[in-house]
């Protein structure tokens, strides 16, 4: 049994939940994994580099200055609600186009539930697999019971 607790806490990380929150301070630090909402305007002239009709733009903070936020982009939204994966390019986004700026953050209500459902059910699969079996009264082990 030893062994399985080791083994919860990788499924735990994976299933962690994530939810989008507008940003308090006026900026996003460095590092941080944040949404940018485009204008209209800003949709349209940066079209030829992220792709037409992009809405948000996903990705981590690499710089921050008054002019633009530079993101190492992972993924981006169309207007149609289709999400493109990105693999980390930059992108320079200029603050004239952002409507609003929304940060990543770890939601821990959802990995909580998350992490109870997956750890029941690791449980289960424990007792179901030798760990004494499912029933209570039932160790799953000993010689098999001969009826004559």
């Amino acid at each position: 049994m030893a062994r399985y607790p080791r083994l919860l806490a990788p499924v735990v990380a994976l299933a962690a939940c994530y939810t989008y929150q507008p940003i308090a301070a006026p900026a996003p630090r460095v590092g941080s994994r944040i949404s940018v909402q485009l204008s209209d305007d800003g949709s349209r002239t940066l079209g030829g580099q992220i792709g037409p009709d992009v809405l948000h733009v996903e990705g981590n903070v690499l710089d921050v200055d008054s002019g633009a936020l530079s993101l190492s982009v992972r993924q981006v939204e169309n207007g149609h609600g289709i999400q493109n994966a990105w693999n980390g390019e930059r992108v320079a986004v200029p603050r004239r186009f952002v409507v609003g700026i929304q940060q990543r953050r770890l939601s821990t209500g959802g990995t909580a539930l998350l992490g109870g459902v997956a750890g029941l059910a690791m449980f289960a699969l424990y007792r179901m697999l030798g760990g004494g079996g499912l029933f209570e009264g039932n160790s799953g082990s000993g010689n098999p019971v001969s009826h004559q």
